[in-house]
C-alpha cells in the first residue's frame, strides 16, 4: 500500500494495526457498561422457554433388522433415496447386537440424519431405525476454573449444551492471527497444531510450502519458525481451545481442537503487508491439505483476528477474499472504543472488521449482564453479533491465568464455536456455518438495533439448529405497505411470516432501499420477527440524495434459509430527498482582504460565530456557524476534544454525513506556518459572505512552513447557495469536499475527494451547491385516515402546496389491503384538477356495510402521473375502516325487507354513486311493497336489478365506455365449451377499464338533479378528448392516417353500424374540421345502430362486472363459458332476461351473495 503522511491523533489513521483488549481495571475506570435494556422487547420470542428436540449424535443413526441374519445380509454400503435426493449410508455392526440381534449403527452426512431415518424406516426389513438420543447427565469438564463458575462467558453462549454433542477435534485448525501463541502452557501444548510434513530445527522448508521450520505456524513479524509465547495471543487461545477436562486451570469453547499461531504483532501493533502474509499462509496450508490427500498443510477453516485500527485496504480485502476462496472463516474483533473515539462502525468503519465479505464475521463485545460492553464498538449494519468479552479468564503465559477485557476476547468465543460446529459437522460450508452462529444467539434487548442480528452468541442453540435439517425457507411477510410518509420518514408495516413458510417464528428480518435510478442497495434497519401472522410496523429513513427506489425486506430462519423478499416501491419529493443540485465551474480567483479572525494554529476552533443572515441549510435556519482550521464549517456542535480543540481529522466521506456541515477542503490543515495563516471573513453586501482559509497541510508536524500550502474559501448566500474556490498550492492532499445534513448520505464531490490517494486541487474547478427551488407539490392531506363501516363513505383530501398559481392535475386510484373493493368498499378512481389558487381537492370512496365480523381492515389510495405538480412525500394514504359486526352473521343483507341494501348496492355497482334519496325511495318501494309475498319479492327484485342496466344514467355512463371500447378496438376471440369447444367474439373492455372510464363519465351525475344533463355532455366531451390522447389509441390510430382509413377502422371495428352516406358525412367532417377525432369516436360510438347490436352482449357482460366485480373469464371461470352460455339464452329468448333467468341467477348467485354476508 502507498504511505500515507502521519494524521496525529486518531489511532484509526495508522497504517498498523493495534491489539483489540484492554486490561480490565484499565476499562473499569474508562468506561462504565452501556445502560442494560433489562426487560424483554414486545414480541420478542422467549428463547429461554422454547421447547427442543431432544439431542443426538448428527450423523449417526440406530437401526435394527428383523433379525441377526437379515442384517448381516445387509450391506455394508448402500444408498436410499429420499426426497428426490440420495443420501449414502454405511452401516456398522457394534457390540449393542450382541444384546440386541439385528442391530445396528448407521453412519451418514450429519444434515441427513433425520432423512436417513425416515429412509430407513421405509424399508420392509428394517423393524425401526431412530436417532442415537445422548444419554447423559449435564456434562461439564473438570478444569478447575470451569467448576469454580469463572468461565461465565462459555456458560453464556451454551458451549456446555454443545458440548453434549461434540467437545471438538483435532482435524479443525484455528489459526490465530495475533502475537504468539505459548505453546508450551499446560493448558495449550496438547492443542497446538504440529505440521505433520515439517522436521523442526533442520533449517528445511521439509514440506516445500515455501516456510522453513513452520512447525507450529510461523513468525512474519521475524520472518522465522520461531514464535515467542505472548500475553495477548495465548489468551486468545485458551477462550478458543484450552485443553478440556484435563482437571488443569481452564476450558476453551474447544477442549479438542488444532491452534495455529500465525504471529505478525510485535510490541503493540504489527503492519498490513504481515497481517496479509499471515492470511495468505493459512489459504496455502488449507490448500495444500486439500491438494496433498490431508498429508501436508493444515484443515485451517477458522481465523481469529483480534486487533485493528487500519483503514480500508484492498490488498487485505483481496486476502480476507482468497481465504474465502478456499472455505476459511474470518471473525474479527469489532473494536474498542479507548483505542478509536468513534464507536460506530456503520459511521467509521473499523477494520479487518468491516469488510464486507460473506466470510467475515465481526464481533462486538458484551458482559455477564449481557450489556453491551461500555468499551465495544457496535454497528447495526456492519457487527453481526456479540459475544462475551469483559473480565475474560484465559491463558497467559509461563501456565498463568489473567482476566482481561475487549472486542479481543469477544471474538475467540465465536472462533471457538465455528471450529466446534465444523468438529461435528466438517461439510458445512461457510454460509451455513455462517448462518448457524448468527441466527441462533440469544435475543439481547442490549444489541436489539446496534447489531446486525440482535444477538449474543448461542452455540449450544446453533447445535439444536445444525441437528434440523431444514431447508424450508420463511414464507414471505405478506400486506408489506405504507403506514405513514414525512418527506424521507416513513412508517412500514406488515404481517409476520413463519419459520418453515407460514409455519413457526423467523430470525431475522432486513430492510433495504434501492435506489431506481443508480440500483445501489442501503440497509436501512434489521428486526426481530413476530409470530407468524402478527402485524408488525417500524420506522425508516431514506438516505438523502435519493427520491424513487424500492424497499425490500428479507426474510431468514435460524439456520440462513432466505424467504422470497417482499418489496414496494416509494418516492419521496426531490425537495425533501435531494435538496441540492451539484455542479462544477471554471476556476475563479479567490477572494482578497477581509477580516481575520485569529484562527492561528492546529486543530483551531471558531465557535458560534454570528452569520449577517438567516443561512438556510438542509432545511433548517442558522444564525451562526462553527469555524474549524481543518477546511469545515459546522452549523451542528463540532467534534472536540477534552481540550476543546477541534476532533474533525482525519477527513473522510462517512464522516461528511455525521454532521450539518459544509467542506471547502477537508483534511489534517494548520494556519501556523507562515506570517498571514488564518481564517478570514469576506462581506461584499448584505446578501453574502466569504470564509477564506490560508494554511498549510499538517505533515508530519515537525516544521510547518515547510509543509505544502492551502488556499481555498468557503461561500454562503443568503438565498442556501453554495460556492467553494480554490486558489494556489493545495498540494499532496487527501481531501474530501461536499456538504452533510447530518445523516448519509451526504453531497461528496469526486473530482476533489480522495482518501487513499494524495491529489492537488491547485486552481480547482469551482463547486456550487444550490437548493432546489420549490415547485407545486401534491399529496394527501394525513395517513390514515379511518371511518366506520356504518358510514357509508370516506372523504379523503389532497393538497397542494408551495407553487399554487398555476393549474395542476393528478391520478388517484384505490389499491386492495385487507379490505377488497368486493365487499368491502367500491373502487375509486379518477383525476383530480386544481385550478389556478386551488390547494385542495376531495376524493369520496364509498364504503359497504356488510355483515361478516372483520375487524378493522384497510385498504389504499395512491396518487400518480402528474401535471405540472410533483408528487409529495405522502403519495400515498391507507383508510381504515372500522368493523360495526360483533358477532358472526346468521342473515345477509341483500335479504332485508326493505329492500334498501339490495337497492344502495346497485347504485355503487352499476352507478358507481351514491343513491338520491327518491330514487333509494323509489327502487325499494318497489320491492317491499310485495309484503311476505316470496314470488312477487323475486319478480320486483328481477325487474329492478335489470332497471339499473336498463336506465338512461347507464346507457349514457358504463354502456358508453362499452361501446367506445368496441369502436376503437373491436372484440377479441374468447374460447368456450358450451356445447363443444369453440371460439367467439366476446367485448374486449376489461373490468378495471370499465371501473375506470364508467367513472370518469358519470362522475357527479344524478339524474333528475338539476344541470344533470349539462354535467353528463361535458363528461362526454371530457372522456373522449382523454380516450384519443392515450397510448393504446394513437397506436392503434397514427396521426398520419386518412380520415377515409380513421372512419372505416372505427366502422369496421364496430361491426359496421354506420350506412355509407352516414360515414361519408363523417369522412367530411374530419376532413374539414367540423368534428376532431374525439367527436367522431364518439359518433360512431353513439350510432343508434351500435347501441342496438350491441345490447345483448354488454347486457350479460355488466352482470360479470356489475355483480361479481370480474371479467367472465377470471375468478372461479377460466374462459368465457359462462359468458357463451348466458348471451345464448339472452338471444334465445329475444333478450327477455326474466324468461332467460339471467338476472335472477346472478343476483341469486353464491358468488354475489357472498361478497356481503352467508350465502
Amino acid at each position: 500500500m502507498s504511505a500515507r503522511p502521519s494524521r496525529k491523533i486518531s489511532a484509526r489513521a495508522r497504517v498498523f494495526f493495534s491489539i483489540l483488549f484492554v486490561l480490565a481495571v484499565a476499562i473499569i475506570l474508562a468506561s462504565g457498561p452501556r445502560p442494560s435494556k433489562a426487560t424483554q422487547q414486545a414480541g420478542m420470542p422467549d428463547t429461554s422457554k422454547k421447547r427442543t428436540r431432544p439431542a443426538f449424535v448428527p450423523g449417526q443413526a440406530l437401526v435394527r433388522y428383523r433379525s441377526e441374519s437379515t442384517a448381516k445380509r445387509v450391506a455394508s454400503e448402500m444408498t436410499v433415496a429420499v426426497h428426490a435426493h440420495q443420501v449414502p449410508i454405511r452401516i456398522e455392526r457394534f457390540e449393542g447386537a450382541d444384546i440386541v440381534p439385528g442391530l445396528r449403527l448407521a453412519h451418514m452426512a450429519p444434515e441427513q440424519t433425520l432423512d436417513a431415518i425416515e429412509a430407513l424406516n421405509k424399508q420392509a426389513d428394517v423393524l425401526y431405525a431412530e436417532p442415537n438420543y445422548l444419554l447423559h447427565p449435564d456434562l461439564t469438564p473438570n478444569d478447575p476454573r470451569f467448576v469454580s463458575n469463572e468461565l461465565y462467558g462459555l456458560n453464556k453462549i451454551g458451549a456446555p449444551t454443545a458440548w453434549n454433542t461434540s467437545q471438538g477435534s483435532a482435524s479443525i485448525v484455528v489459526g490465530v492471527i495475533d502475537e504468539g501463541i505459548d505453546k508450551s502452557h499446560q493448558d495449550l501444548a496438547a492443542n497446538i497444531w504440529v505440521n505433520p510434513a515439517e522436521t523442526p530445527g533442520d533449517g528445511i522448508d521439509n514440506d516445500g510450502n515455501g516456510f522453513t521450520d513452520d512447525v507450529n505456524g510461523y513468525n512474519f513479524a521475524s520472518n522465522s519458525g520461531t514464535i515467542p509465547g505472548e500475553f495477548h495471543a495465548t489468551h486468545v487461545a485458551g477462550t478458543i481451545g484450552a485443553v478440556g477436562n484435563n482437571n488443569i486451570g481452564v476450558v476453551g469453547v474447544n477442549w479438542n481442537v488444532r491452534l495455529m499461531s500465525l504471529r505478525f504483532i510485535n510490541g503493540s501493533s504489527g503492519d498490513t503487508a504481515n497481517a496479509i502474509r499471515a492470511v495468505n499462509y493459512a489459504k496455502l496450508m488449507k490448500d495444500l491439505w486439500e491438494s496433498s490427500g490431508h498429508t501436508k498443510g493444515a484443515n485451517v477453516r477458522v481465523l481469529n483476528n483480534s486487533y485493528g485500527g487500519g483503514g480500508f485496504d484492498q490488498s487485505f480485502l483481496d486476502a480476507i477474499n482468497g481465504a474465502n476462496q478456499s472455505g476459511i472463516l474470518f471473525v474479527a474483533a469489532a473494536g474498542n472504543a479507548p483505542d478509536d473515539p468513534e464507536p460506530n462502525n456503520d459511521l467509521v468503519g473499523h477494520f479487518p472488521s468491516n469488510y464486507a465479505v460473506v466470510n467475515v464475521i465481526g464481533v462486538a463485545a458484551t458482559d455477564s449482564a449481557d450489556n453491551l460492553s461500555g468499551f465495544s464498538h457496535y454497528g447495526a449494519n456492519t457487527v453481526p453479533l456479540g459475544a462475551p468479552g469483559s473480565g475474560i479468564l484465559s491463558t497467559t503465559p509461563g501456565n498463568a491465568y489473567q482476566s482481561i477485557s475487549g472486542t479481543s476476547m469477544a471474538s475467540p468465543h465465536v472462533a471457538g464455536a465455528a471450529a466446534l460446529l465444523l468438529a461435528a459437522n466438517p461439510s458445512l460450508t461457510l454460509p451455513q456455518l455462517r448462518s448457524l452462529l448468527l441466527f441462533n444467539g440469544d435475543l439481547d434487548p442490549a444489541l436489539t438495533g446496534v447489531t446486525f442480528t440482535g444477538r449474543r452468541l448461542n452455540v449450544g442453540n446453533s447445535f439444536v439448529a445444525l441437528t434440523e435439517g431444514d431447508v424450508t425457507a420463511p414464507g414471505t411477510v405478506t400486506n408489506l405497505h405504507i403506514n405513514s410518509q414525512n418527506g424521507r420518514s416513513f412508517n412500514i408495516g406488515w404481517n409476520a411470516s413463519g419459520d418453515d413458510g407460514a409455519v413457526g417464528q423467523a430470525s431475522l428480518y432486513t430492510v433495504s432501499f434501492t435506489d431506481g435510478t443508480s440500483g445501489v442497495v442501503t440497509p436501512l434497519k434489521n428486526t426481530i420477527p413476530k409470530a407468524t401472522g402478527t402485524t408488525q410496523a417500524i420506522d425508516l429513513k431514506i438516505p438523502y440524495r435519493h427520491t424513487s427506489g424500492t424497499i425490500t425486506l428479507r426474510e431468514f430462519d435460524n439456520v440462513g434459509n432466505e424467504g422470497t423478499p417482499a418489496t414496494f416501491p416509494v418516492t419521496i419529493n426531490p425537495v425533501q430527498g435531494d435538496p441540492y443540485v451539484t455542479q462544477l465551474a471554471g476556476a475563479t480567483t479567490l477572494s482578497g482582504g477581509g477580516t481575520a479572525l485569529g484562527l492561528v494554529g492546529d486543530d483551531k476552533l471558531k465557535l458560534n460565530y454570528v452569520l449577517p443572515f438567516s443561512f438556510p441549510f438542509f432545511g433548517q435556519n442558522f444564525s451562526s456557524v462553527n469555524i474549524s482550521t481543518n477546511g469545515n464549517l459546522f452549523f451542528s456542535t463540532p467534534p472536540t476534544r477534552s481540550s476543546g480543540d477541534g476532533d474533525d481529522v482525519p477527513s473522510s466521506a462517512v464522516g461528511l454525513a455525521q454532521f450539518k456541515m459544509i467542506s471547502g477542503l477537508w483534511d489534517d490543515l494548520r494556519t501556523d506556518g507562515h506570517i498571514g495563516d488564518d481564517v478570514y471573513v469576506v462581506i461584499p453586501d448584505a446578501s453574502h459572505i466569504i470564509f477564506r482559509w490560508q494554511g498549510e497541510i499538517f505533515g508530519d508536524g515537525s516544521n510547518p512552513a515547510s509543509q505544502p500550502t492551502v488556499s481555498f474559501e468557503i461561500e454562503l448566500r443568503s438565498d442556501g447557495t453554495i460556492v467553494t474556490r480554490y486558489g494556489s498550492g493545495n498540494t499532496n492532499l487527501f481531501p474530501v469536499v461536499g456538504i452533510g445534513g447530518g445523516e448519509p448520505d451526504a453531497y461528496v464531490i469526486p473530482s476533489h475527494t480522495s482518501e487513499q490517494s494524495p491529489i492537488s486541487l491547485t486552481n480547482a474547478q469551482t463547486v456550487l451547491f444550490q437548493p432546489r427551488l420549490p415547485v407545486s407539490t401534491v399529496e394527501f392531506s394525513q395517513s390514515p385516515f379511518n371511518t366506520a363501516e356504518a358510514t357509508g363513505n370516506v372523504t379523503v383530501t389532497v393538497t397542494r402546496a408551495g407553487e399554487t398559481s398555476t393549474q395542476g392535475s393528478i391520478d388517484y386510484v384505490t389499491v386492495d389491503g385487507s379490505a377488497t373493493q368486493k365487499g368491502d368498499y367500491l373502487f375509486a378512481s379518477g383525476r383530480l384538477t386544481f385550478a389556478p389558487g386551488e390547494t385542495s381537492k376531495s376524493i369520496t370512496v364509498l364504503i359497504i356495510d356488510d355483515v361478516y365480523q372483520e375487524g378493522t381492515e384497510s385498504f389504499s389510495l395512491s396518487l400518480s402521473n402528474p401535471i405540472g405538480m410533483t408528487i409529495g412525500s405522502r403519495n400515498v394514504t391507507s383508510v381504515a375502516i372500522a368493523d360495526n359486526d360483533t358477532v358472526p352473521p346468521t342473515f345477509n343483507p341483500l335479504d332485508n325487507s326493505d329492500a334498501r341494501f339490495f337497492v344502495r348496492e346497485h347504485y355503487l355497482d352499476f352507478l358507481n354513486r351514491e343513491p338520491d334519496q327518491s330514487g333509494l325511495d323509489f327502487w325499494s318501494h318497489e320491492i317491499s311493497n310485495c309484503g311476505s309475498n316470496q314470488s312477487c319479492i323475486a319478480i320486483k327484485r328481477i325487474n329492478v336489478s335489470a332497471a339499473f342496466f336498463l336506465s338512461i344514467e347507464f346507457q349514457q355512463t358504463g354502456y358508453l365506455a362499452e361501446r367506445m371500447y368496441r369502436a376503437a378496438y373491436g372484440e377479441f376471440d374468447g374460447t368456450s365449451t358450451y356445447l363443444g369447444t369453440h371460439t367467439l367474439k366476446v367485448p374486449i373492455i376489461k373490468f378495471n377499464e370499465f371501473l375506470v372510464d364508467g367513472q370518469q363519465i358519470g362522475r357527479g351525475v344524478v339524474f333528475g338533479a338539476p344541470g344533470a344533463e349539462q354535467l353528463l355532455e361535458s363528461n362526454k366531451v371530457a372522456y373522449a378528448n382523454d380516450f384519443v390522447s392515450r397510448t393504446r389509441f394513437t397506436t392503434a390510430f397514427p396521426v398520419g392516417m386518412t380520415p377515409f382509413q380513421f372512419i372505416n377502422a372505427l366502422n369496421s371495428n364496430a361491426g359496421n353500424p354506420l350506412s355509407t352516406a352516414e360515414r361519408d358525412q363523417l369522412v367530411s367532417d374530419l376532413t374539414l374540421g367540423a368534428k376532431t377525432r374525439a367527436q367522431v369516436l364518439r359518433a360512431v360510438a353513439e350510432d343508434p345502430d351500435l347501441v342496438n347490436a350491441e345490447k345483448n352482449k354488454a347486457f350479460v357482460l355488466m352482470q360479470f362486472f356489475g355483480y361479481l366485480r370480474r371479467d367472465p373469464n377470471s375468478g372461479q371461470d377460466t374462459d368465457h363459458t359462462g359468458y357463451d352460455f348466458w348471451l345464448t339464452k339472452l338471444l334465445q329468448f329475444n333478450g327477455n332476461f326474466i324468461q332467460a333467468e339471467m338476472v335472477n341467477a346472478f343476483i341469486t348467485s353464491i358468488e354475489y351473495r357472498q361478497r356481503f354476508g352467508p350465502a
